[in-house]
């Protein structure tokens, strides 16, 4: 079977998907699965974070050709300095998902995102509403903006007190587990590091402000985690007409009773950080994003006697 005609490839690229952007632990699974609630294809394939496996497997590739990992990312950045970077790993990007058939049933990434009755209705010249989230797209977004020009691009923002707290807690699970010769999927041993899992945070942000000038305003969003739970059904439906989807009430009902309030922050494990909360408050991204912290509640006695956020 050969690769995917140019006049489907074509459509595809031409499209509008919804693509995701945020650092790891900022809400965007969250995001994924309200999206998928109100009618938006994200993938047949989600990993336990609602990352798009499809997707994944090509960002991990782009990744490993600049000798990076997710939690581990000088390198990438370096690379994707270089215009010659990018355009290769567009190329890389554009044969693994439309015209590399290895896979199993010799279907292409592109096919196998969508399943076999979506493809079908594609075939027949039908694009539905589609998107999809790997955190790692954001520091390659411009890789994929060659691929899909059209694209319509939702950065998600946490603030990155709580977001280095929950990356952080969740390393130390990991860790845990390995010491038990347990699996730990996608451990970075850097992240153990409170300092430099609030320094990540400040890569991918920092990241996708410097290269917001390369998408049209009228389709790039920027939405932050702490608004979504607060007013759920003002920000689905900014979101919902956002992506072109039509809302019907039952499902935008049903997706606001997916979101519970109470995971707003960290604060109740804050106090594990406290000697390191109060310089990182004061940082210039923090100050420019409009974020503070004030430190509350008690630490759990155990990593493993709560759930990471």
């Amino acid at each position: 079977m050969a690769s995917l005609s140019r006049v489907r490839e074509n459509q595809l690229q031409q499209g509008e998907p919804l693509i995701l952007l945020g650092m790891h632990r900022s809400g965007t699974s969250l995001v994924v699965r309200l999206l998928a609630e109100l009618g938006i294809h994200m993938g047949t394939w989600l990993s336990r974070d609602a990352e798009s496996v499809h997707f994944q497997r090509v960002n991990r590739r782009i990744y490993g050709a600049a000798g990076s990992k997710w939690g581990q990312v000088d390198s990438l950045l370096e690379a994707m300095q270089a215009p010659s970077f990018v355009q290769e790993q567009t190329h890389v990007a554009r044969r693994a998902m439309f015209q590399d058939q290895r896979l199993p049933g010799g279907k292409t990434e592109i096919e196998r995102f969508f399943g076999p009755a979506l493809w079908s209705r594609i075939d027949q010249g039908e694009l539905p509403v589609w998107g999809w989230k790997d955190p790692r797209t954001t520091l390659v977004f411009p890789i994929w903006l060659n691929l899909f020009p059209n694209a319509r691009w939702v950065h998600v923002l946490r603030n990155g007190i709580d977001v280095a707290i929950s990356v952080h807690r969740r390393s130390l699970k990991q860790e845990r587990k390995l010491r038990n010769r347990l699996l730990a999927i996608d451990y970075s041993p850097a992240t153990l590091d409170f300092g430099y899992s609030f320094h990540l945070w400040e890569s991918h942000v920092s990241f996708v402000l410097e290269h917001q000038h390369l998408v049209s305003p009228d389709r790039f969003l920027q939405i932050r985690y702490e608004d979504l739970l607060a007013e759920p059904r003002t920000l689905l439906q900014q979101l919902a007409h956002f992506a072109g989807q039509p809302v019907e009430e039952d499902r935008l009902l049903a997706a606001c009773q997916m979101v519970d309030r109470s995971r707003r922050d960290n604060s109740a494990y804050a106090s594990a950080y406290q000697g390191e909360i109060p310089a990182l408050a004061q940082a210039p991204l923090m100050q420019t994003l409009g974020y503070t912290y004030s430190l509350g509640g008690k630490a759990p006695a155990s990593v493993a006697e709560v759930e990471v956020l």
